[in-house]
C-alpha cells in the first residue's frame, strides 16, 4: 500500500491541541483505522494504545507505524501498541493491555476511505457488483446488510431508515424493499442502489448516501456501541483527562452530547466545546470527506 492511499485523518491539529502536552502522555485511540491520528500523537511523544475491530485496518496501521516510527521511545518519539477488538469492550481491552488511568481517549467515528473504497465489503456504492456485506469485522459479526434487507419486517426497516431519512421517505423505501425482495433477494450493492433512486435526501447528496449510512449503522450497531462505550471510556480517564469524539452525523452527535451534558450536570466533568470544532476551509478543500466532521471534547 502506498502512503497516498492511507486514510486522511480529520482535525489532526485540533486533536493534538486538546490533548497537549503529549510528551509521555498515555492516550487511547479507540478507532485506530490506518493510524493517522496515532502516528501524529507518537511523533509528539505520546504512548498510544490503538484499538480497531477491523483486522485488515490493524495490518495497515502496523505497516504505517513501523515505517514512520521504526524506533519507538527514541529520538523524542513515543510508543504504540495495537490491539484487536470492538471499542464497546474498551474496559476489557485496556485491562488486558494494562492501559488504564489515561490522559486522553479519542473516538473518530468516520469510516476509513480504505473501507469505503473496498471492492469486497459493500460499504459504498462505487462497485455495484460488490457483495452487500458492510460488516466492519466479518470474522466475528453476525448478519450482513443483505440479511437485514431480506429478513427484517417492513416496520423494522422503516424504523431503521427513519434514523436518517424523513418519515415518508423511510416508509416508502421500506415498502419498496419488501416488494423487491419478493421478486429477488438482495445480494449486491447494485441491488440496494436500485431501490434508493427515489430517495431525495439532502441537496447535493447521491440518493444512496443516507440509506447506505443507515444500513451500515444498523449492521454494525454503531449508535448502540457508542452509547455503551462512552461511560466505560470516561471511567478510564485520570483527573483532568479528556474524552474526544469526532462525529459525522446528528445521530452520533446526540449520543455524545447526551452523555457529555449528563456528566457536566453531575459535576463530574466540563464540556470544553460548547460548539463543535470543525475543519478549516483549507482542510475541507484538501479532504472533502472532512466537511461533516465535528469534534467534541469533555474534560
Amino acid at each position: 500500500m502506498t502512503n497516498d492511499s492511507y486514510h486522511e485523518p480529520v482535525l489532526v491539529q485540533e486533536v493534538l491541541r486538546f490533548l497537549a502536552p503529549l510528551k509521555e502522555a498515555r492516550i487511547i485511540d479507540a478507532t485506530l483505522g490506518s493510524a493517522g491520528h496515532t502516528l501524529e500523537m507518537v511523533k509528539n511523544g505520546a504512548n498510544v494504545l490503538g484499538i480497531d475491530a477491523d483486522r485488515e485496518m490493524l495490518e495497515v496501521a502496523e505497516e504505517r507505524l513501523k515505517k514512520a516510527c521504526p524506533t519507538p521511545n527514541q529520538n523524542g518519539l513515543g510508543s504504540y501498541k495495537l490491539t484487536y477488538g470492538n471499542f464497546r469492550n474498551i474496559d476489557g481491552l485496556t485491562s488486558q493491555e494494562d492501559f488504564r488511568e489515561v490522559e486522553g481517549i479519542l473516538f473518530d467515528l468516520g469510516v476509513s476511505n480504505i473501507q469505503l473504497t473496498s471492492q469486497k465489503r459493500g460499504f459504498s456504492f462505487t462497485n455495484p457488483e460488490a457483495e452487500l456485506d458492510m460488516r466492519v469485522d466479518p470474522t466475528s459479526q453476525g448478519p450482513k446488510a443483505s440479511d437485514l434487507l431480506n429478513g427484517l419486517r417492513e416496520d423494522h426497516l422503516q424504523a431503521l431508515f427513519a434514523k436518517v431519512l424523513k418519515y415518508s421517505e423511510a416508509r416508502g423505501l421500506a415498502k419498496e424493499i419488501v416488494e423487491r425482495r419478493e421478486r429477488k433477494p438482495f445480494a449486491t450493492v447494485g441491488d440496494f442502489l436500485g431501490v434508493t433512486k427515489k430517495v431525495r435526501g439532502k441537496k447535493d447528496l447521491h440518493p444512496g448516501t443516507l440509506p447506505f449510512l443507515a444500513l451500515r449503522m444498523a449492521v454494525n450497531s454503531e449508535l448502540e456501541n457508542l452509547a455503551e462505550t462512552l461511560p466505560k471510556a470516561f471511567s478510564l480517564l485520570k483527573s483532568g483527562g479528556k474524552l474526544l469524539v469526532i462525529t459525522f452525523h446528528s445521530g452520533e452527535e446526540k449520543v455524545v452530547l447526551d452523555f457529555y451534558f449528563e456528566k457536566e450536570r453531575e459535576g463530574a466533568a466540563k464540556i470544553l466545546t460548547k460548539r463543535s470544532v470543525t475543519p478549516t476551509l483549507k482542510e475541507i478543500r484538501e479532504n472533502p470527506r472532512a466537511r461533516s466532521a465535528e469534534l467534541w471534547v469533555l474534560e
